[in-house]
């Protein structure tokens, strides 16, 4: 008996040789085998030939899908601007405002009248107003920043500056808080608040920096 490899050959030979008999004998089994020939033929031909066309079509219906996200994010963009837009006209009467409330470049001449006259207004000394170093005119290299200071939105630059006032407690809170109320923005860094006794009575003084940012030039 044959083992191994020869057997399976010797036992795959003698089936296909059966049918090769029966092929050749009965008109059925002809038939049949012809007809599965046929269709596994037409299988496979008609495979490689759709292959192509499957392939053409699936691409087209990815690019199909990428253009119609793309349009709907134009669609948003394009509802965005309209609405942005519709806000514009109707804020027409407050642009000139904003436009004023932010330096293009630096003018520490207009915020020292603003506090000289918040000074005025809520009845304390000012001791002192000091301008942080400022590059007025031209372009240079911008200022050493603090550290212990967190940066202006969007890294805008800024005019430092640095009071000293003097006067009752409620006067010195009134004066923070219309510096802070300022049509310009400002952003408050530090504030100390110290009381001594004197010949004159007691005696309080706040000592504020702050920074009052601006555009510059482009």
């Amino acid at each position: 008996m044959a083992t191994g490899w020869r057997g399976q050959y010797y036992r795959y030979r003698d089936f296909f040789l059966n049918i090769v008999s029966l092929y050749k004998k009965r008109k059925d089994v002809r038939a049949f085998l012809e007809l599965v020939l046929s269709l596994t033929t037409i299988i496979i031909f008609t495979i490689f030939a759709l292959k192509p066309t499957v392939l053409t079509i699936i691409s087209l219906y990815n690019q199909i899908n990428s253009k119609r996200d793309t349009l709907n994010l134009l669609n948003q963009k394009i509802s965005a601007l309209q609405k942005a837009g519709s806000l514009l006209d109707q804020n027409q009467n407050s642009i000139p405002a904003i436009n004023a409330s932010i330096f293009s470049n630096p003018e520490p001449d207009t915020v020292s009248k603003q506090i000289l006259g918040l000074a005025e207004k809520n009845g304390v000394n000012l001791l002192g107003i000091s301008i942080g170093q400022l590059m007025i005119v031209g372009k240079g290299s911008a200022p050493k920043s603090n550290s212990d200071v967190k940066p202006l939105p969007e890294n805008a630059q800024s005019i430092p500056v640095s009071i000293s006032v003097k006067g009752n407690y409620s006067g010195l809170i009134s004066f923070i808080k219309d510096f802070e109320n300022l049509r310009i923005p400002v952003r408050v860094d530090s504030l100390t608040i110290s009381s001594s006794q004197t010949q004159e009575g007691n005696v309080i003084v706040g000592i504020l920096t702050a920074r009052v940012p601006f555009l510059g030039q482009k």
